[in-house]
């Protein structure tokens, strides 16, 4: 294990390459895998099949399972609540250790009640939860961080960019510099957006002089093909450890 975590995106497109990238991504030292289906659309529930691919083939705690009905923006009405509330409990069932989710009101601000509920129902079966990068297009980042903390969030996922801004995290290095300065220490920050193991050095280095938890997040840079390298998501993992 590395003082800087590495979680890497498993694209839940078939069973066959869900284990083959799950089981790369551990064999390469990733701490933790967030499954997510349809990557073309920034992410969508996993079917309940590829869920259990995912276990079968990564051997350690550190499953996470997208939870997202839908393609589009993080407001969602009663229905698709409970929906999401369904794909947890399903999730549970499947083997994940945790779920990653986001939930904004219509004007972008925390869904502070429905997020409550979601995290609630994950408790019920000791998940983790993670919010994911809806967290970007909320308009005071800095200042929803005690929220998520006291609605009993663990991780957020961020690139320090807007949400549906063109960049990566190291565009971003000024507002993770902020976010990093005002995380309380129950959350982490899972620095993602362009992570590679050629810019994981200087990303982390921007942000040395903070001591909030943060580890660092990979999708497109850990994958050759269809599917993850181990070789990629060693090379990061490496470059994570060089501080």
């Amino acid at each position: 294990m590395t003082a800087i975590a590495v979680e890497i995106c498993v694209e839940a497109s078939t069973i066959a390459c869900v284990r083959r990238s799950a089981a790369a991504a551990e064999a390469g030292g990733a701490e933790r895998i967030e499954l997510c289906a349809a990557m073309h659309t920034q992410g969508l529930t996993p079917r309940p099949e590829c869920i259990r691919a995912a276990r079968a083939a990564f051997g350690k705690p550190g499953l996470l399972v997208m939870i997202r009905p839908r393609a589009g923006d993080f407001h969602y009405l009663p229905d698709e609540l409970a929906i999401m509330e369904q794909q947890i409990h399903s999730a549970a069932a499947c083997g994940a250790d945790g779920i990653v989710l986001g939930v904004l009101r219509g004007d972008g601000e925390l869904a502070q009640d429905e997020l409550s509920r979601l995290v609630e129902a994950a408790h019920i079966h000791q998940l983790s939860v993670g919010f994911h990068r809806a967290f970007d297009a909320m308009p005071d980042r800095v200042a929803a961080l005690p929220v998520l903390a006291e609605l009993r969030v663990q991780r957020v996922l961020t690139a320090g960019i807007a949400w549906g801004q063109s960049g990566t995290a190291l565009d971003g290095c000024g507002v993770l510099q902020r976010l990093s300065a005002a995380a309380p220490a129950s959350l982490e920050l899972v620095i993602g957006g362009g992570v590679s193991a050629e810019n994981a050095p200087r990303l982390l280095q921007s942000l040395a002089p903070h001591r909030a938890k943060r580890s660092l997040h990979a999708f497109s840079a850990a994958y050759e093909g269809d599917c993850v390298s181990a070789q990629k998501v060693r090379a990061l993992v490496d470059a994570a450890s060089r501080l």
